[in-house]
């Protein structure tokens, strides 16, 4: 059982959202930590959920970056819109969007979350799927296009 509040809510929310079902919930609950936590199964975040918005920074860029290979873009536009898609204003604008941030655990001294706050938030939720189907491309492919980046 999850320690942190309105675990069952953020989880539904977000599952229906991506269309994609976390078979170890606990990769989703380290996604929505902001600040250093010991979730439910024991694990140390001494930064939160920043490690894993780095996986999920990692594993967007490909997403990205294979989508356009795909399409056969040119080294530029490919750079723009990776430029566009990954940068702290839009990942922030998009967890807005679709209403992440009331899930997302802050340190209790902090009144508001910032841009760069809910962009890691999204990084991070990435970064849950990518561990959670092992990295599988094609699962990747759909929880990003599910957040409405491609």
């Amino acid at each position: 059982m999850s320690v942190q509040p309105r675990f069952a809510e953020a989880r539904t929310h977000i599952e229906n959202l991506l269309a994609y079902h976390f078979r170890v919930v606990t990769n989703l609950e380290e996604a929505l930590w902001a600040y250093p936590a010991t979730p439910s199964n024991g694990s140390k975040l001494p930064d939160g959920n920043k490690s894993l918005a780095m996986v999920g920074d990692a594993a967007l860029n490909l997403v990205v970056k294979h989508h356009c290979y795909l399409l056969k873009m040119k080294r530029g536009p490919t750079n723009d819109l990776l430029q566009e898609v990954t940068c702290n204003a839009y990942l922030g604008a998009m967890s807005s969007s679709h209403e992440i941030a009331p899930f997302v655990v802050m340190n209790p001294g902090s009144r508001a979350m910032s841009s760069d706050m809910r962009a890691t938030a999204i990084e991070a939720i990435i970064g849950a799927v990518y561990r959670d189907c092992g990295g599988d491309h094609d699962t990747l492919v759909k929880v990003v296009t599910a957040l409405g980046v491609l």
